[in-house]
Order: structure tokens, then sequence, then C-alpha cells
């Protein structure tokens, strides 16, 4: 990352990609779901921006719906 950025930007940046990362790990995790199991709640090991934790996770056609056991973090996938 380039150094013309604040302490302030760099974090923010780096916050994102930690959240990115995160989705990404939750989006794996579900790779290899069938037609059948959307619209069903799983809970999933991924690594969460807290960590290593327990995902609940709601895939829907129009995203996936995601919160951490343990953070309390929530949000959406895709869309």
């Amino acid at each position: 990352m380039s150094s013309d950025y604040s302490e302030y930007e760099q974090d923010f940046f780096n916050a994102v990609d930690r959240n990115t990362m995160a989705e990404q790990s939750i989006f794996d995790a579900l790779s290899n779901i069938t037609d059948d199991q959307y619209y069903s709640l799983f809970e999933v090991n991924a690594h969460h921006v807290c960590g290593p934790a327990t995902v609940q996770v709601f895939p829907e056609r129009a995203g996936t719906l995601y919160r951490c056991l343990n953070c309390g973090m929530a949000g959406i996938i895709g869309g």
C-alpha cells in the first residue's frame, strides 16, 4: 500500500481487505451447495474478521446472509 495514505486511511483499507477475505472464506465454504439447499440455514467454520469462528449463513438467490456467532457481525455477500 502506498505510503501516501494517512494511518487512518491505511486502517480503513486494511479493514476492508479483512472483511473481503472473510466473506470469501464464507463463500468458499458454501461453494458446493445444491439447488435444494438454498433457503436453508447453515453453520460453517470460517476465518472471520474476528478470527476463526462459526458463522450462520442463509444462502438465497439474491445473496447470502451471514452472522458471525463469535463477534455478532452480520452482512450480505453477493447480490
